[in-house]
């Protein structure tokens, strides 16, 4: 995995202007591309991963089914299901949720969320997910109440979905 790939970056209205290494992106506070895909089982349970405690940014938080950086002439979907069979080991169809632009630490992303639904068995890529499991809806409000370490962008999708009562 390439520490500093070469990422798009966008305009305000989410329109590419041109691609610098990611370290250079948030250095000079450009606007990128995420997806995010929340995997639910026939439960209604959704996927959350615990990312690896080797990570720098967010180590050992948890969030979205799958998640990942949009590579340069891909789109969101492609973006989406390419994470999920690297992350997950599976490839099923998207439904588009919604896009957001989304600011955290002075940066400003637009992300895009999709979701499916599997009761495959997962093939969890250890290198980029500490574990995954699936989770009550209830279980996950009440992790988020009590500052659970879940990632902000998981947390914006999340109560946009389940309310944040």
């Amino acid at each position: 995995m390439n520490e500093d790939p070469i990422m798009e970056y966008v305009d305000e209205n989410d329109n590419i202007i041109g691609c610098l290494p990611r370290s250079e992106i948030r250095k000079q506070k450009k606007i990128y591309r995420l997806i995010a895909v929340f995997v639910f089982n026939d439960k209604g349970q959704l996927l959350v991963q615990k990312r690896s405690s080797q990570l720098k940014r967010f180590p050992n938080y948890y969030e979205s089914s799958v998640g990942g950086h949009v590579e340069p002439r891909e789109s969101y979907e492609g973006a989406a299901l390419r994470e999920m069979k690297e992350e997950l080991g599976i490839k099923k169809p998207l439904k588009f949720v919604k896009k957001k632009k989304i600011t955290y630490e002075d940066v400003t992303k637009f992300v895009t969320l999709f979701e499916c639904s599997t009761n495959q068995k997962l093939n969890i890529d250890k290198q980029e997910v500490k574990e995954a499991k699936f989770m009550d809806i209830s279980q996950i409000k009440t992790m988020i109440k009590d500052k659970g370490l879940f990632l902000p962008v998981f947390v914006e999708f999340f109560n946009d979905l389940f309310g944040d009562e």
